[in-house]
């Protein structure tokens, strides 16, 4: 069974009628409508539920769903059903109670259900959504607040769903590019481990026996792993707690600092980073802006969402600076993260009254500049891990066979 999201006309007086309708298949919901004397002119599907074995996948699905909870799908599907019936003139807690009963996480649906009660009890929908912050944060909230007070809820919920859509989309290109090099150092360590437990200790046997004086790379080498093979109840949870305590100090305040100005002087990565923060900074602008709010919350909410310590920072003085007077794009030009193509479509915007339509150019030029930068990191990637394998595995290589080098100058 299938829940559809129908628009139609009334035979009797041809009037408009919309609504929800559940069949098995869009055929049967069009006979359904006839039936109830209206000619449908629009089916979409909106949800469906599976039989036999499909039930049992989807009890599955729902109780892994349940476990993580609410994932950045089930928040875009949300967003743009409810955009998708506002706009079709569903009374939004009638668009609440269908997805209520049709959305796939349980976890959500409980979640949806609460914000249907709190506005069946007085509350606005951002009201309503503020109470579940890890789900729907400031943005969120804001945003769907000014598009209640403008009359457009419709049109935001859209644009929200654009923006949270193309944000889940980098964040997967991001995560596919982070998967190659995680897989190297995942081997890495186990050809090293591998070098250190079997292979050294066996030359560590044939030096001993030929008496062979070992230089001071080997003799490291050999010390590390002799620890690793006798003490590996101490060694073993003390390189844990080592590497428990780096990212510690890496996710703290102190150590992201550090972390954030390092990454904007590593070539490529570097620039990919300040396109990414402003990406961030321009789509949540251009959604905040269009949706009706003032320019100063729209830009507070913007750098809300920066997560780089040192672009946040600047990017908070634009704010002040258009407070005492300054014009969007010159406050933008002195954090110096902003590129000039940017800053010349916000310029443009500004002196011919159509901003929005100017941050809209800005997004989708910065969002194609990501993926660009995306793909010539990735295209790097391949060759800089293999020469960090490479100069890892030789540098071991090396402190094994350096005592043979030795050997073999005296034989000559």
């Amino acid at each position: 069974m299938a829940s559809f999201q129908y628009e139609a006309m009334k035979i009797s007086d041809r009037s408009r009628a919309n609504g929800v309708i559940s069949a098995a298949s869009e055929k049967e919901a069009r006979e359904l409508l006839r039936e109830q004397n209206l000619i449908p002119t629009k089916i979409s599907i909106i949800s469906s539920e599976g039989k036999g074995s499909g039930n049992k996948k989807n009890s599955l699905a729902a109780f892994i769903q349940n476990i993580f909870g609410v994932s950045a799908k089930d928040k875009i599907a949300f967003t743009r059903n409810m955009g998708m019936m506002v706009r079709a003139g569903i009374p939004v807690t009638e668009a609440l109670m269908y997805y209520e009963n049709f959305a796939a996480n349980p976890k959500f649906r409980k979640m949806v259900g609460r914000v249907r009660q709190d506005i069946l009890a007085g509350y606005t929908l951002s009201q309503a959504l503020a109470k579940h912050k890890k789900v729907f944060d400031e943005v969120y909230v804001s945003v769907t607040k000014a598009g209640e007070r403008s009359g457009e809820l419709d049109q935001t919920m859209t644009r929200l769903t654009e923006m949270l859509t193309k944000a889940e989309q980098l964040k997967m290109k991001i995560i596919s590019a982070s998967i190659y090099p995680i897989i190297v150092v995942v081997i890495l360590s186990l050809v090293l481990l591998v070098m250190f437990l079997l292979v050294l200790p066996t030359f560590a046997d044939i030096y001993k026996q030929m008496n062979i004086p070992l230089p001071m790379i080997t003799q490291v080498m050999m010390g590390i792993s002799f620890a690793l093979r006798s003490y590996w109840f101490v060694s073993f949870p003390l390189l844990g707690s080592v590497l428990f305590g780096i990212y510690k100090f890496l996710v703290s305040p102190v150590g992201k600092e550090l972390v954030d100005r390092l990454v904007l002087k590593v070539p490529v990565l570097g620039d990919l980073v300040k396109h990414i923060q402003s990406s961030h900074f321009v789509s949540t602008l251009f959604i905040a802006f269009g949706a009706g709010l003032p320019i100063t919350d729209a830009l507070a909410l913007s750098t809300e969402t920066l997560t780089h310590t040192q672009i946040k920072a600047a990017f908070r003085q634009v704010n002040f600076q258009i407070q005492s007077g300054q014009r969007l794009a010159l406050a933008l030009a002195n954090t110096g993260y902003v590129p000039d193509i940017v800053m010349l479509m916000i310029s443009t915007g500004e002196e011919s009254g159509d901003l929005e339509k100017m941050l809209e150019a800005s997004y989708d030029y910065l969002e194609e500049e990501v993926n660009h930068r995306v793909g010539i990191l990735t295209t790097m990637m391949e060759p800089a891990m293999l020469l960090v394998i490479g100069g890892v595995v030789g540098f071991v290589a090396l402190s094994i066979y350096l005592p043979l080098f030795s050997i073999y100058d005296g034989l000559g």
